[in-house]
């Protein structure tokens, strides 16, 4: 992977070139500048395939550069995927995206118009704001920071993360700098932004399910250094290692593990292992380790971390790193296309209790009875006839967040944050709610939560992370399976049968878990929020002590990290 610095207007050369600079994590390998009028684009190459391929790419008055892999880019006789998006851009104009298979965030800049184009699922970041009348874009926050000197806080930010632990609709923390979202193209020209959607996830289109996951894992393999995977011992990661270790014919894998047992998971990911034979290694993560890799993750990352995952992924992508590897496959969307959470059946149930004939009454029951609990929430919706999708990808609820909060939040709030992408359902006129619950998470989820994990910390170690069953030809055919629901993972069982041993296919599931309350316990976090939050304002006082106390006993474990996230960060930022 790679990152992208840029500046349509006047730039100041040497701010400019150390604002790139920020962004050499991303791409160690080579650094690409092109100056023009009113131009400046940075490249930071991490260099994968084709070691001569060196961006900012020029062509015929036309100027690349991007971020990502072309998977498909041999189709259209280029001798690289540089040339083949200048080739497709030329012959097709805006609907060129449409063609490519892959993850990418690209700029093309032509005759004082530039483009900024984002893959169909938000795998790579790009960033972007306008100030006095120039645009400044890059694949990480503190690359505009860098550059700009700072940004102001976004105040109403706060909301939606709480709300969801991420930001789904491109909003930022900082005031006027924006994430460009999945499947967008941004036209910027004359001084005038304009933004749009070049293609829908809502697409049906049958296949074998067993080839195209073996195809999707084949294309990830490409590139001129081996490629490791992550191995937690679960189906998804399994499944993928497994293919992978066939098609390459030696695989390194990598997985982490706990010295208090029952957390660990590492006996099924051994099993795994040595079953289809890969190379496999171990990190015991502690709570020494624990504690600093939260605190670096703390200065590296430019906003809050919504998940606690974040810190046993930066020590094995570290680990990665350090061995060489530059490309690492994960099992992400596993769960989200095949139905892997118990919570898609529940609400599936409960969606039809909209067809109650007397609820008019209990409307009124649940207005009048208030509750902190996240079950009222789902009723109300329910009676309210207003949108229902899979709750856990939700952390706070709206009234959950006016409890905690200085500030008043109206009822509804959260929902606002998806109001594109309930339109865009609406659409497509599809009915089935199971297809809705992936088509939310996809987005709230996978894109602004767990890719954005994933790419900030392999990034960080010049890691290049892919997820081959977040493929759009696999995701086609998945919405077009008819017996999808038929049980969790049910189509995914089915192929995974020739790769993998019966007691990892037919384990019971576990949600990924670690000691990190326990460790947060005995460090001083949880007294430095309560100093924070006296600072700040920004939470009732004893509703924080209630989540503390509550985290304390292992519960509402969820709602707390998001809590201390935010507070460590602001503190660090602002």
């Amino acid at each position: 992977m790679c990152g992208i610095f840029g500046i349509v207007g006047r730039y100041d050369e040497e701010r400019a070139l150390k604002a790139a600079e920020t962004l050499a994590h991303r791409g160690p390998d080579q650094r690409g500048i092109s100056k023009g009028e009113n131009i400046f684009l940075a490249h930071q190459r991490l260099a994968i395939l084709d070691q001569t391929a060196s961006q900012p790419m020029e062509r015929e008055g036309i100027l690349l550069a991007f971020n990502g892999e072309i998977y498909n880019y041999s189709h259209f006789d280029s001798p690289n995927e540089g040339e083949t998006i200048l080739k497709l851009y030329s012959l097709m104009g805006e609907e060129f995206p449409r063609y490519l298979e892959g993850t990418f965030a690209i700029a093309l800049w032509e005759g004082g118009r530039l483009l900024l184009i984002s893959d169909p699922l938000g795998k790579k970041p790009l960033y972007y704001t306008e100030r006095g009348g120039d645009l400044i874009f890059a694949s990480e926050i503190k690359g505009i920071l860098a550059y700009t000197g700072g940004a102001p806080f976004n105040e109403r930010a706060l909301s939606g993360y709480l709300s969801f632990g991420s930001l789904p609709n491109g909003e930022t923390f900082y005031s006027g700098i924006f994430r460009l979202p999945a499947r967008s193209l941004l036209i910027y020209q004359g001084g005038k932004l304009s933004l749009k959607r070049y293609t829908t996830l809502l697409e049906r289109e049958e296949g074998d399910l067993q080839e195209l996951i073996e195809r999707s894992v084949e294309k990830r393999l490409q590139g001129d250094h081996p490629v490791a995977a992550l191995l937690s011992g679960g189906i998804d990661s399994s499944l993928v290692s497994a293919i992978a270790k066939r098609r390459q014919g030696e695989l390194t894998t990598y997985s982490i593990g706990y010295r208090e047992g029952r957390y660990s998971e590492l006996p099924y990911a051994r099993t795994v292992a040595h079953h289809i034979g890969s190379h496999h290694k171990e990190i015991i993560l502690d709570r020494e380790m624990f504690l600093e890799g939260f605190e670096r993750i703390l200065d590296h990352f430019d906003e809050p971390i919504g998940d606690s995952a974040s810190i046993p992924l930066w020590f094995l992508m570290e680990e990665i790193g350090r061995d060489g590897f530059k490309v690492v496959l994960g099992g992400e969307g596993g769960d989200e296309l095949f139905l892997g959470y118990r919570y898609y059946f529940e609400m599936a149930e409960l969606l039809k209790a909209r067809e109650f004939k007397y609820k008019g009454w209990l409307r009124n029951y649940f207005r009048s009875h208030f509750s902190p609990n996240r079950e009222w929430e789902w009723y109300k919706r329910i009676w309210n006839d207003e949108p229902l999708f899979r709750g856990s990808c939700e952390v706070f609820t709206d009234l959950q967040k006016n409890l905690l909060s200085n500030r008043p939040i109206s009822d509804g709030e959260s929902l606002t944050y998806l109001e594109e992408l309930f339109q865009e359902w609406e659409e497509a006129q599809w009915e089935n709610p199971y297809d809705l619950f992936t088509f939310i998470d996809l987005k709230v989820r996978q894109e602004f939560l767990y890719l954005h994990r994933l790419d900030m910390v392999g990034m960080a170690h010049s890691v290049e992370a892919r997820t081959p069953l977040l493929d759009r030809s696999l995701l086609r055919a998945v919405f077009a399976s008819p017996d999808r629901a038929a049980e969790p993972k049910g189509l995914l069982k089915r192929v995974a049968a020739p790769y993998l041993p019966p007691q990892i296919i037919n384990r019971k599931k576990r949600g990924f878990s670690y000691p990190h309350m326990e460790w947060l316990k005995k460090s001083d976090y949880l007294d430095k929020i309560a100093k924070i939050n006296g600072a700040t304002g920004f939470f009732r006082p004893e509703r924080l002590h209630f989540l503390i106390e509550g985290g304390k006993r292992n519960r509402f474990s969820r709602h707390l990290w998001v809590v201390l996230s935010f507070l460590l960060w602001y503190e660090r930022r602002f």
